[in-house]
């Protein structure tokens, strides 16, 4: 690709960031990074004029993950008006090749490529060689993509395992369920784990407590957990486990035995919770597969950075193959 770069971006339910990636040796290094509230803009459009404004890049490709369903190169943002078309991005950016997936085929491509200050040990293991990697986790949503590998490389399944059904465990999270399913209807992972459904299953915990509704932002309710606020604590502990049973299906589903990455927003302040015993039985022990399980190392996905090197090393995937 000589001097010129791979436009990349991640566009969630709450931020927009963009960055120009440069490759050497097989390996990303980005250039460039802006992030922005995707409030502050009416479209994508807008964004990404404001990003190009501040820098005149020598393009080759051009390649973005979106928090939605891609279809016919085309998506809408699950919690955010904006509807995104890869041909009209094309024209925009006067680029061929311009890839547009889903945020977390994104993230999910990243993890083969991280190492070091990027990730963090949840829990040790031996990864079984040549096998598939499952990566998911909440931020505003709850997104999952599994990675497949094959002789020449890594094929990325995305999909929308943040809205499988929320599978309770005990009678804490069976009446909490409930007065979801009653408030709401369909109870997802995403609903109980992710910023999306942070207020609903705050005051269905509340119920289930038997203490009032707390008026509470989510940064809060971590620091009253790190304080040991027992309501708070038992929010977090909630949510953990509901990650890990969330990624244990995947991983089972997926045959992840090279490895599982949690990966969002949210994953990130619930470090603490996810080691904790009760959160890691919940992704281990699986009856007779628990043997199965139990190597299956687990890492925290920590670098703001990765689902744009993702990005970047998809838009060299389809160049080199042809198709995602």
């Amino acid at each position: 690709m000589n001097d010129a770069a791979i436009l990349v971006g991640d566009v969630g339910g709450t931020n927009v960031r963009l960055a120009l990636a440069h490759v050497a040796d097989g390996r990303v290094r980005l250039g460039d990074f802006w992030k922005r509230p995707g409030a502050d803009f009416s479209t994508f459009d807008a964004a990404l004029d404001a990003y190009l404004a501040g820098v005149k890049p020598k393009l080759a490709a051009a390649a973005f993950g979106f928090a939605g369903a891609v279809a016919e190169g085309r998506v809408q943002l699950l919690h955010r008006n904006w509807l995104v078309d890869r041909a009209a991005l094309s024209s925009k950016l006067g680029l061929a090749r311009v890839a547009v997936v889903n945020d977390f085929s994104a993230m999910a491509r990243s993890a083969p490529e991280l190492a070091g200050e990027e990730l963090h040990a949840i829990s040790p293991g031996k990864a079984a060689p040549k096998a598939s990697l499952a990566i998911g986790g909440p931020g505003t949503g709850f997104g999952v993509g599994v990675l497949r590998r094959y002789s020449q490389g890594w094929i990325v399944v995305g999909g929308e395992g943040g809205h499988q059904a929320f599978a309770p465990q005990t009678d804490m999270e069976w009446k909490l369920a409930e007065r979801l399913r009653q408030a709401i209807g369909y109870v997802s992972n995403e609903i109980v784990a992710a910023g999306a459904g942070f207020e609903p299953s705050l005051d269905a915990l509340a119920g289930v407590m038997g203490v009032k509704p707390p008026k509470l932002a989510q940064r809060e309710v971590i620091e009253l957990a790190k304080a040991g606020d027992a309501f708070a604590l038992e929010f977090c502990r909630l949510r953990a486990r509901t990650v890990m049973t969330a990624m244990g299906n995947v991983a089972l589903a997926a045959g992840a035995t090279g490895g599982v990455f949690i990966a969002g927003g949210v994953s990130l302040r619930l470090e603490p919770w996810l080691k904790e015993k009760s959160a890691l039985d919940r992704f281990y022990s699986r009856g007779p597969r628990t043997d199965l399980m139990r190597p299956i190392p687990i890492s925290l996905i920590v670098s703001e950075q990765a689902p744009l090197i993702g990005a970047a090393m998809l838009s060299l995937d389809e160049q080199a193959r042809g198709w995602l």
